[in-house]
This record gives C-alpha cells, structure tokens and sequence, in this order.
C-alpha cells in the first residue's frame, strides 16, 4: 500500500514537473517583441531598402527611390493614405509592392517587416484603397483608330463604325 501510493507521488510529481519545464521552454522560444526594440530595426529595415541604392530597391519594389518617393507622396496627398500611429504611409506602401512584386504571403512579410500579420493586411487594405483612388491619373479610356488615319503602322487596328458596335 505504501508502494503504490509512493508509485502515484511520484507519477504527479513528474507530471506537475515536465508541465512546468514545458511552460518554461515554451516561454523561452517565444519571441516578443516591445515597440523600443522593434521601432529601430523596422526603420533600419526600411532605410535598407530605400535609402541604400537603387539596385536593392528595384530587387524589392519594382522602382527606383525616386519613383517610389513620388508615388508616396501622390498616395498621401490624392489617395489619403494616412500615416499610422507606429507606421509611416512609407513603410505601408513598401510593404504593399514588396507582397506584390514577389507574390509573397502576410506571414513572410511580417518577418521581414517586423510587424504582426493584421498590420500587415490592414496597411495592404490601406494602400489598395489609396491606389484605387489613383485609377482616372493612371487609366486613359482608348481612343478607337478609324479608317481615316494616316499611319501604316494602325492599320491592323482600324475600326468600321458598323462593326465597331459589334465588337463592343
């Protein structure tokens, strides 16, 4: 009797212990971060990619610095894309192109960005509402080629105003 109740003693205490060393190595793996460490390597990150050179922010943004600046601006003035409380409208916008030019998932680009994967969707959200407000600076409605014009090099292009309806 004494035995088996020494034998159960043992088998909680062991369960008690290994739940605890499991709590504690999962905590110790756990990464967290506090806005005074993160704040520094977002923005080194950032500075990486934009001010360094213009072959790494071409690798990553599909355009140059100053293309990229430009259509900062032009988002933040004619799309309203607003400047967050911990995130700058840049840094958005780079997060946007980064997940477009390389198809990339929230997952990956909260790794690189340093951020959790609802900032990340949400500034995508943010800057794909601002670029939807770009579309009448960046979409021309196309001009049909009629019969009349000069050039040789429309001529595969031309329209009859009868079938022009049809191709409608």
């Amino acid at each position: 009797m004494c035995q088996q109740f020494l034998v159960v003693l043992i088998c909680l205490f062991m369960a008690i212990h290994g739940h605890s060393l499991r709590r504690q190595y999962r905590n110790v793996h756990e990464i967290r971060y506090c806005m005074s460490v993160r704040i520094p390597k977002v923005i080194s990150h950032l500075n990486c990619i934009i001010n360094d050179g213009d072959i790494v922010c071409i690798n990553k943004l599909r355009m140059d610095r100053n293309t990229f600046d430009y259509f900062v601006l032009l988002t933040k003035d004619v799309g309203g894309l607003p400047d967050g409380k911990y995130m700058s409208s840049s840094e958005k916008l780079a997060m946007f192109l980064n997940i477009l030019a390389h198809h990339e998932k929230n997952s990956s680009t909260k790794v690189d960005y340093i951020r959790f994967r609802w900032s990340v969707s949400q500034a995508f959200n943010e800057c794909l509402r601002a670029i939807l407000k770009l579309t009448p600076f960046f979409l021309v409605n196309p001009k049909p080629i009629l019969k009349d014009e000069i050039e040789d090099r429309w001529k595969w292009f031309k329209v009859d105003e009868i079938n022009f309806s049809i191709c409608i």
